[in-house]
């Protein structure tokens, strides 16, 4: 994964007072409205988390321990409030697709390339931390 591109690209898009992050929120809201009950907070409060969660991979992408103990117990709570497999994909597709409207002429396809493969593998890593069929004990 190209950490540099992913940082740069970053750069470009990531807007004062969580602006991507509220834009991301606004078209995964359009897009899959039955998501929206999903969430109870402040869309801005769950904004700014995200962003920071954003951060903090980029910031620990070659701490390979880090990335699968932390994105493995987002994914338990997120299991927990029934976030299902396919709802990844969504959010990866209108994570990108507010990037690329954000960055307009300067959002590249090589930046839509790393950013797929980064939520790919981040939604791979938080999927790993769900508790296995049939596991009542909340262990992964």
């Amino acid at each position: 994964m190209d950490k540099t591109l992913l940082e740069s690209s970053l750069s470009v898009v990531d807007l004062p007072d969580d602006g991507l992050t509220i834009r991301f929120y606004e078209i995964l809201f359009e897009r899959y409205p039955q998501v929206k009950p999903m969430f109870s907070r402040d869309t801005e409060v769950q904004a700014s988390m995200l962003r920071s969660a954003v951060i903090s991979v980029i910031d620990h992408l070659d701490d390979a321990d880090w990335l699968s103990t932390n994105l493995g117990t987002l994914g338990r709570r997120h299991a927990e409030l029934g976030v299902t497999e396919p709802m990844y994909g969504a959010v990866a597709e209108c994570m990108i697709a507010a990037m690329s409207e954000i960055g307009g002429r300067r959002w590249t396809p090589e930046m839509t390339e790393v950013w797929t493969e980064a939520l790919t593998a981040v939604a791979s890593l938080m999927l790993a931390g769900y508790p296995a069929a049939g596991d009542t004990s909340g262990a992964a």
